[in-house]
């Protein structure tokens, strides 16, 4: 076992982190100081690759999709599919079928390319309860993963030709914005004005449910919009919740949504309003939506987890209470809850 220390100016420092200095050996991160900045200093150890306790790479892949992660992209794409049953005369089973599929590997890209960007940038070396650690375990270097991600993407890309058939421009507009939504989140582009929020609800919401309702049935209506919105409300509000837990135990990590720049009581009053008015706003869009009366009695199932996250986070006396803890769990909970209401709701409601 072998131990080096390396400064951002180190000539080897690049490579130890990306994991091309050597085929045969792996640098684990072992502590992190100053990220970010010219004095950052990285202490590493070295270990031959036979002595890394790697799993088999399905399992790698799979930690590195953030499964837990999947009903945040996956779900409104079913919930709008669902939406639907009554016109499966109109379904068009294969580009459905690759767009869904589609969708999985673009979420999967764009979180192996953030695990890569948040490994080199040091949030992940930092807070190890943050990413799949996948790279910081050294399962797989970090310039392995940056070509995993590539080809996912192209996985993505070649998956959504067909979708493309029969709607081509209207599909190719809400790409578009789909792409400018994700350049806002991954460069934090004016997240003072909370744009990348704006960013989230839109790429989460109605683009994501827009696009796999073009993609099945070549035309959309105002109520796959509006299902997408009240999706991508409960998203940007679990994506909140997630980095409010850490931001003020990992400061150096950035301001990825507009309560990165608020104080920690401001920041938590926000994030506590906001949750109590999500639970409003979903009512107002299952009224808008006319959903059945069976889906309105399942609501209290959909609201536990939410109720329960709010009360704990306002209990919170500062930034390192225990009532914190857990909070990304609860919140992933509540967006699964309403995730699997919606489904039920609009397929009772909708045949």
């Amino acid at each position: 076992m072998e131990f080096i220390t390396l400064t951002q100016d180190d000539p080897r420092f690049a490579a130890h982190l990306d994991g091309t200095f050597s085929r045969t050996k792996r640098a684990l991160p072992i502590e992190t100081y100053h990220p970010q900045t010219p004095k950052e200093r990285v202490t590493f150890r070295i270990l031959p690759l036979e002595q890394v306790d790697r799993p088999f790479w399905w399992k790698i892949y799979f930690l590195s999709c953030r499964p837990e992660l999947l009903p945040l992209t996956l779900g409104p794409a079913v919930a709008a599919w669902l939406a639907h049953l009554g016109r499966l005369e109109d379904w068009r089973p294969w580009p459905s079928w690759l767009a869904l599929m589609g969708l999985f590997f673009l979420h999967t890209s764009i979180f192996l390319f953030n695990d890569v960007q948040d490994h080199l940038h040091g949030y992940d070396r930092l807070n190890r309860r943050r990413g799949s650690q996948v790279i910081q375990k050294g399962w797989v270097r970090a310039v392995d993963m940056k070509r995993w991600a590539w080809l996912n993407g192209a996985l993505a890309l070649a998956l959504a030709v067909p979708a493309f058939w029969a709607t081509p421009w209207q599909l190719l507009g809400i790409c578009s914005l789909a792409l400018l939504a994700l350049v806002l989140v991954m460069r934090g582009v004016a997240v003072r004005w909370g744009l990348a929020d704006l960013a989230l609800i839109l790429l989460f919401g109605p683009l994501l449910t827009a696009g796999i309702v073009l993609a099945s049935f070549t035309e959309v209506g105002w109520a796959d919009v509006l299902l997408g919105g009240a999706f991508g409300l409960i998203t940007a509000w679990t994506l909140q919740v997630r980095q409010f837990e850490n931001l003020f135990r990992s400061r150096p990590e950035g301001f990825r949504t507009f309560i990165g720049h608020l104080a920690f009581d401001r920041a938590k009053q926000v994030v506590v309003i906001e949750g109590v008015l999500l639970l409003s706003i979903q009512a107002l869009f299952a009224y808008w939506l006319e959903v059945a009366q069976l889906a309105i009695w399942l609501v209290p199932f959909a609201v536990v987890p939410s109720v329960i996250l709010v009360s704990r986070m306002a209990r919170a006396a500062s930034p390192l209470s225990s009532r914190l803890v857990g909070s990304e769990w609860w919140a992933l909970g509540s967006q699964l809850a309403w995730t699997l209401w919606w489904m039920v709701a609009v397929s009772v409601s909708w045949v």
